[in-house]
């Protein structure tokens, strides 16, 4: 029974902790290409997941997360995906208007449009920054919400977010100095 039971559930997992690592791997990368792109297969396992699930709200914002990502990933050459970009900003807060539940919505709604924002920066710091702010919003929202995958993988990028942007704001230098001896100390 219990075989059944896991074959049944191998998607929702295999999809949850594909989300998981994608999510939680996509600080780690040093170009913002490299992050959207893991950003875009994370989006796309948690599409799924939440498909699997049956939770058909938080697929639909998934996929428009996809083709907000594609936008932003091709925004820095084309205007017009500037715009869509945008634009696809627009339509997730319509999306979460239209299905609003309250309190808990306006977390997802809030740390959604502050990841898009993100997406849309070419500036890695900003784009960073942006990112954090939202996964801060999407802990507390999945807290809420018992979403333990999402969660998991969203406290992951958030720690792991948060080391990649101070390594990019605090340079530390090693020097090595010979050791004092009497004579190279200095005279008193």
């Amino acid at each position: 029974m219990n075989a059944l039971l896991l074959t049944q559930d191998a998607p929702v997992l295999l999809s949850g902790i594909g989300a998981v690592v994608l999510l939680t791997a996509a600080p780690v990368f040093r170009t913002r290409r490299t992050i959207l792109l893991t950003q875009l297969a994370a989006g796309a396992c948690f599409a799924a997941h939440y498909s699997f699930l049956g939770v058909t709200v938080a697929a639909a914002v998934n996929m428009l997360g996809l083709l907000q990502t594609g936008a932003a990933l091709f925004s820095s050459r084309n205007s017009t995906m500037t715009w869509l970009g945008y634009g696809l900003i627009v339509q997730m807060i319509l999306v979460c208007l239209a299905f609003w539940q309250g309190p808990i919505s306006a977390l997802s709604m809030i740390a959604m449009v502050l990841i898009a924002f993100g997406r849309m920066q070419s500036d890695q710091v900003r784009l960073r920054i942006l990112l954090l702010a939202g996964g801060s919003l999407w802990i507390m929202h999945d807290f809420l919400a018992e979403a333990w995958i999402a969660l998991a993988a969203d406290i992951g990028a958030f720690v792991l977010g948060s080391v990649a942007l101070a390594s990019l704001l605090v340079r530390i230098r090693i020097e090595w100095r010979p050791a004092m001896t009497a004579a190279n100390q200095p005279a008193v």
